[in-house]
């Protein structure tokens, strides 16, 4: 009975591991399996835990279940010792940055002024080279700050949005020539492309902000209350097909954004580019692997552990990327959880040109 158990586990460890490469346009449900993954992870790893009690001569399959399914549990849990950041590296941050803090689920009672200049004088303490943006909307008193907080170590700005949508900011030490907005149906969200020249090279960022999942206030709610077990079987059942659906729609409508980026990153192959920005999407998605083709993903390659982005309403989940071209290599990347200022966290950590 222990050994089916286990070799069940492992199959839905596969079946959900290897969600990402299922079109959501085609298959909306199953595209988004990559959320249970995590629990059957740490089902096979309790497995582990009873086979030492119980036969340690079986411990061989969790251990071949890991070994099956080691690409996505590296996506999703990656382990890397912290390195050095050599000289020469650049500092880059992407953080949705929820308006500032303007959102109406905020409750806070801080003024919304206050935050604002937080957030911006968090972003001028980490001294970083390249600053992404999203949901940032431009205003008369936020060029005041940026003037007064962010100018003086990042002269460079640049802002493009969407009306009533999303707005992309960039900060930067470099110049910013232009920026080219990818073309791909939304009616709220956007990507951009800034092209800066840093130090005679030109570098290409890519700030993303895809499709959001839209659930509102009340459904987020509704999901925090699931998570803490403070509703019944039935409502459970019909809140996670709710849930569900939704998931699978966004997702449906991300794949052909995902898909404009990664046109882009081709029709521009051989010049430097850094990715990054809010996909929305979890590691084990269709969009994200749809980007990162011919990417190297920054966090995956050299952070450890799950790294969540996202988390407000019990909803735990690392939708916020840095991923970079191969003439560039990644170092120390982290999610710092010490900023707590948006419903997201930032991603932070360095690149350097490879020496040719």
């Amino acid at each position: 009975m222990a050994i089916s158990a286990n070799l069940v586990i492992i199959l839905a460890m596969l079946v959900t591991g290897f969600a990402d490469l299922l079109d959501p346009r085609s298959w909306p449900i199953m595209a988004t399996a990559g959320y249970a993954f995590p629990l059957f992870v740490l089902a096979n790893f309790g497995m582990v835990v009873l086979w030492m009690f119980i036969s340690k001569k079986h411990l061989l399959i969790p251990f071949l279940g890991f070994v099956i399914a080691y690409v996505p549990v590296m996506q999703f849990f990656p382990v890397h010792a912290s390195g050095e950041v050599p000289l020469g590296a650049l500092k880059v941050l992407t953080f949705n940055i929820w308006g500032f803090g303007s959102q109406p689920e905020n409750t806070s009672e801080v003024p919304k002024e206050e935050i604002r200049r937080e957030m911006l004088q968090y972003i001028a303490n980490e001294d970083c080279h390249i600053v992404c943006l999203q949901e940032a909307p431009y205003t008369k008193p936020l060029q005041n700050d940026i003037d007064s907080i962010i100018k003086p170590k990042m002269p460079y700005f640049d802002t493009c949005g969407v009306k009533s949508g999303t707005t992309l900011m960039i900060f930067s030490r470099y110049p910013v020539k232009k920026h080219e907005i990818l073309k791909y149906e939304s009616k709220g969200n956007l990507s951009a492309a800034f092209f800066l020249d840093v130090n005679g090279k030109e570098l290409i960022v890519i700030n993303n902000h895809l499709e959001t999942n839209a659930f509102s206030k009340e459904e987020k709610s509704q999901f925090g209350e699931m998570v803490k077990g403070d509703m019944g079987r039935g409502e459970i059942k019909s809140e996670s097909k709710f849930i569900l659906k939704k998931l699978g729609a966004a997702a449906a409508i991300r794949a052909p954004q995902a898909e404009a980026v990664a046109s882009f990153i081709r029709m521009h192959k051989g010049r430097s580019m850094i990715v990054c920005g809010d996909f929305n999407d979890i590691p084990l998605s269709y969009a994200r692997r749809t980007i990162a083709k011919d990417l190297t993903d920054c966090y995956i390659s050299t952070a450890k552990g799950p790294g969540f982005t996202y988390h407000r309403n019990g909803m735990y989940v690392r939708i916020d990327n840095v991923m970079c071209t191969d003439d560039l290599e990644p170092y120390c990347f982290r999610v710092d959880k010490k900023c707590n200022l948006s419903d997201h966290y930032p991603v932070l950590g360095w690149v350097k040109w490879h020496r040719r």
